[in-house]
């Protein structure tokens, strides 16, 4: 490891940090604590006994994925020796009772954005997301105003469900999940339940806690309550007579303490989740009512929740934000007390002077707040939304908020006019948009090799101000100059996001120190939360009774027993009884490539990649490969070194290298905009170099003569339909199979929807009187392949986008040569990058002549070939230029053209005048990437099984050849391009 100062570097030892100062346990006797569950033989027998309901092919105890399943998106470590997949409930139970007979305690795991460190384990990973369509149900209810979940849902996604129903339904009133989490597109609802996620809108009185009204929950000895059935609720009060006076018990002991009574009254006035929610104890009396809100950010470790049904919130369209500057952030602090007190404002957040430095670098920021620019050194800000029903609600909402700032007297940065409300959608979701970006800012910006860590406390809104000056101090004299302080105002609730090394004995001392005295600011000084919203897990379980106090920290070790007694259920979480454990099993971030080196492995990426349900994630390749790079770079090997790199390089090669679509499409739900597509390209380049050298050869011959190649691919595509025609599908399918596995995954495996090969080109009209004029670039993809044996369209691609052209009076251009054109991504995606760059450099020059130097646009017709352009051309004009064809037909076509609704029911993405119903086929990326989904079917196979398309949907449309191929034979309907569509419900502006 790196080391940054005179202090000695730390070991790391199987990934993971192991602490100096600490005592090392010499014993390899078993006992339940992370890092001291030796494996005596009970895992073997464990897995032996699961093996009998649970396939070995979803058990993973090789080094790659546990590993890989030893991370979340905390900043611990620790990795599993076995990870199973479970499927259904049944699963779960089973592997209960089977941990609780051989002590072999089990985590839970939905999407693991956790921020804690509650969602790893070193004993046994029960994982239910990335498992297909187990755990993924919903039923909504009531017009919208409840639904059921299971827990593989991501949360975001609920409310997406939700919008369907009311549109699908033609209902007024639309409805949402009330937490609101920033992670809401990624996180899953088994971790807000677990966690009793909230978020920016959500306060306390929408949280899982208040809103959930049953859950379905599998105990330790594999008993259900469904607290939704009065039969299983009646059957649990007999059966588990014991556990309910246990917990009736300590409720009884609570009450009569007026004290305590009072206390936890106090706490869960404002946000906590440090801890068990023992506000449950006070609010309820029926013992059902008490356990399920027991069962609510217990992070696991009482039960398994394996669904729950929500009653949702008003979704509200209206709505209108303001962001206001002060002069100093107590200012600010204070402002948000006064509109808690006096008005019902949607949702405000404050930014702290680091933050504010975060929001000076956006252009448009800093032109729509006056003062935000140049902002004093104390300065501070509050975002605020308000919501209505109906525009006069919305209005009256802004009236008070605005009447509150002004009666306060509360100094601003300027006068109150400055900040006006917007109800402009791109303005308010720019102000919203930088709120959510401000984690992943920083943490693009920290130093390589470092960790961005998030710290999430709260206290009373009154003494926000105060708390927040005492933070900013502590972090300036503990040496975080990076350190950001930002969160929810409105409930007291502070994110502090700094970036902390783990490198050395010195970097872990400071954090260790720094940590305790945060604790003593928020928890003692304040009487705040240490963990407002994100959880206890590990980061804080050693400060629990801090915050709490003996009294109710010993309460919460008494339900602990109750549910537990064995400690079987996730272990060491919330409540730890070793002092040091927040600062152990500490995960390093060794640098790996300049690519993804600013990874902070928060898996946002995970639920767009294709190959999630089949291999590893984006999130899981990069720490994999930060740990090859980190053997790799190690001076000297031992024996056990030098095997452990040789096994992850091997199950990389296909795990990691092999099924990954390198298409990007992880980037876009990436905070800090990675693509771990390019990592894997430059592992596949670097393979070339050192293993494949004439391979790299064959590539750039195949490059400068790529018009002859391509000229032979129809030809060869309509030899293989004939055969089709001759002998079916099976035979071709069953033979290409067999030539895949020999190759070894060399000749791709056919399916029917292969097209034949593509029509001629047609020669571009001569306009007398064009409306426009614009650059055609057919790309090789649909110069060669045209339609499928079964469809009924006979036309390619490119006929029908001039037929399109055509009828807008368009004059159209071929870039010079184009039969010989490629963007390269052929190429590029194999790792051949002097063959890509040879052909994106012949495209270029040509595209440049075709333009007149960027002079007209460029209609690119399928979208990963654009993508590849923009990103590979040099001239800023032609990236300027480029449009795929939805895109091109939007901005450019609309007034020059009639449109008619033909179709009532289509799938993907297609503009509503062509088409009544849009049913999108809800699927990132189909996994194609060009032919690899063909030479690894299981790919595309994985992908696609999440597929849900209605029956009266007989047509899907998409902008890529290739991926329309795979979508046609995942879903049984044909897809095309989106251009058929678009010709077919067009005709030529009337006069």
């Amino acid at each position: 490891a790196p080391k940054v100062d005179n202090s000695m570097p730390v070991t790391i030892i199987q990934g993971s940090i192991q602490l100096p100062g600490t005592t090392a346990n010499t014993s390899t006797e078993y006992q339940n604590a992370d890092g001291l569950r030796f494996d005596d033989g009970r895992y073997g027998a464990f897995q032996n006994e699961i093996s009998g309901f649970i396939p070995e092919a979803r058990q993973f105890t090789d080094p790659v994925h546990t590993f890989a399943y030893g991370t979340d998106a905390s900043f611990y470590r620790l990795n599993p020796k076995l990870v199973v997949k479970v499927h259904n409930e049944d699963e779960v139970k089973g592997c209960i009772t089977s941990a609780a007979k051989h002590m072999t305690p089990v985590t839970f795991r939905a999407a693991g954005t956790s921020l804690s460190g509650q969602a790893i384990t070193d004993s046994v990973l029960l994982k239910l997301s990335h498992t297909g369509k187990n755990f993924r149900n919903f039923e909504v209810k009531d017009g919208g105003k409840k639904i059921t979940v299971e827990p593989g849902l991501i949360g975001g996604e609920v409310n997406r469900i939700l919008q369907a129903y009311a549109r699908k339904n033609k209902l007024e009133d639309v409805y949402k999940i009330g937490p609101d989490p920033s992670s809401i597109d990624s996180c899953m609802m088994g971790g807000i339940i677990a966690n009793n996620s909230s978020g920016m809108c959500c306060g306390v009185a929408q949280n899982s806690y208040h809103t959930v009204e049953d859950l379905r929950i599998v105990f330790v000895d594999g008993t259900v309550l469904d607290t939704a059935d009065p039969e299983s609720c009646a059957s649990f009060l007999k059966t588990h007579k014991s556990l309910v006076d246990g917990v009736m018990a300590i409720r009884e002991r609570v009450l009569a303490d007026e004290e305590l009574t009072a206390q936890i009254k106090r706490k869960f006035s404002i946000k906590c989740t440090t801890g068990y929610s023992i506000n449950a104890l006070v609010d309820h009396s029926e013992p059902i009512e008490v356990i399920k809100r027991l069962m609510i950010g217990s992070e696991g470790t009482l039960g398994f929740v394996s669904k729950a049904t929500y009653n949702t919130v008003p979704d509200y369209a209206n709505k209108a934000s303001a962001f206001i500057m002060f002069p100093d952030v107590e200012d600010a602090c204070d402002a948000a007390a006064v509109l808690r007190r006096q008005t019902s404002v949607d949702a405000v957040e404050m930014f702290d002077r680091a933050a504010l430095a975060q929001c000076e670098t956006n252009e448009q920021m800093g032109s729509l707040v006056k003062g935000l620019v140049g902002c004093g050194p104390t300065a501070g800000s509050l975002l605020i939304e308000c919501r209505g029903k109906d525009a006069s609600m919305l209005e009256a909402n802004v009236k008070e908020v605005l009447d509150a700032l002004k009666n306060s007297k509360i100094p601003l940065s300027g006068p109150i006019e400055d900040y006006p409300f917007t109800e402009v959608a791109s303005e308010y979701t720019l102000f919203w948009d930088m709120r959510k970006g401000l984690i992943p800012l920083v943490g693009a910006a920290r130093d390589a090799g470092t960790s961005m860590l998030i710290e999430d406390v709260a206290c009373p809104v009154e003494s926000l101000g105060k708390m927040t000056k005492d933070l900013i101090e502590m972090f300036q004299r503990h040496g975080y100059k990076d350190a950001s302080l930002f969160g929810h105002a409105l409930e007291g609730n502070l994110h502090l996001v700094f970036s902390q090394g783990f490198r050395t004995e010195h970097e872990v001392a400071r954090y260790s120190a720094m940590m305790q005295e945060l604790c003593e600011i928020v928890a003692e000084k304040h009487g705040g939360s240490l963990k407002a919203e994100h959880g206890t897990g590990r980061n804080v379980a050693p400060f629990v009774e801090m915050e709490w106090g003996s009294k109710a920290t010993e309460l919460m070790w008494e339900l602990k027993e109750v549910f537990d007694p064995e400690y079987v259920l996730n272990p060491g979480v919330i409540l730890n009884r070793d002092p040091d454990i927040h600062r152990k099993s500490l995960k390093p971030s060794p640098k790996a490539n300049a690519l993804v080196d600013r990874c902070i492995e928060c898996g946002f990426c995970e639920s767009n990649c294709p190959s999630k349900d089949l291999s590893l994630t984006p999130r899981q390749r990069i720490t994999v490969w930060r740990e090859i790079k980190r053997l790799q770079d190690m001076p000297v090997l031992t024996e056990e070194e030098e095997t452990r790199l040789n096994d992850f390089t091997k199950l990389f090669s296909y795990y990691g290298e092999a099924t990954c679509a390198a298409d990007g499409m992880c980037q876009e739900k990436c905070p800090v905009k990675i693509n771990t597509g390019e990592l894997v390209k430059a592992v596949r380049a670097e393979e070339m170099v050192n293993e494949q050298p004439r391979a790299s050869g064959t590539a750039m011959s195949l490059a400068k003569n790529f018009g002859y190649f391509n000229s032979t691919v129809p030809t060869l595509l309509n030899t293989v339909d004939a055969f089709h025609g001759l002998l079916g599908p099976g035979l071709l399918e069953w033979t290409s199979q067999k030539l895949n596995r020999m190759s070894g995954n060399v000749v791709p495996v056919w399916n029917k929807y292969l097209p034949k090969g593509s029509n001629a080109l047609p020669v571009a009209p001569v306009k007398q009187e064009p409306s426009m004029k614009v650059v055609y670039m057919p790309t090789c993809v649909t110069r060669t392949m045209g339609v499928a044996r079964d469809d009924y369209e006979t036309a390619s691609v490119h006929e029908k986008i001039m037929s399109v052209l055509d009828k807008a009076d368009c004059e159209v251009v071929y870039p010079e040569g184009i039969e010989s054109l490629c963007c390269g991504m052929l190429f590029n995606s194999r790792g051949f990058k002097d063959a890509a760059e040879t052909s994106l450099s012949s495209l270029e020059e040509s595209l440049l002549k075709a333009t007149d130097n960027g002079k007209y646009p460029i209609l690119c017709d399928t979208s990963p070939c654009m993508a590849q352009m923009k990103s590979g051309l040099k001239s800023p004009m032609l990236k300027m230029n480029l449009y795929e064809p939805i895109e091109f037909v939007n901005l450019f076509l609309m007034d020059k053209l009639d449109f008619s609704q033909k179709r009532k029911d289509v799938a993907v993405h297609v503009a509503s005048a062509c088409s009544e119903n849009v049913h999108p086929t809800g699927i990132p990326c189909c996994g194609m990437a060009g032919d690899r989904g063909m030479r690894y079917p299981e790919l595309t196979a994985s992908s696609l099984q999440h597929l849900a398309l209605p029956s009266e949907c007989t047509d899907g449309y998409s902008t890529s050849r290739t991926c329309e191929m795979s979508l046609s034979n995942h879903s049984g309907i044909n897809f095309r391009g989106m251009i058929y569509l678009v010709d077919e419900a067009t005709t030529k502006k009337k006069a």
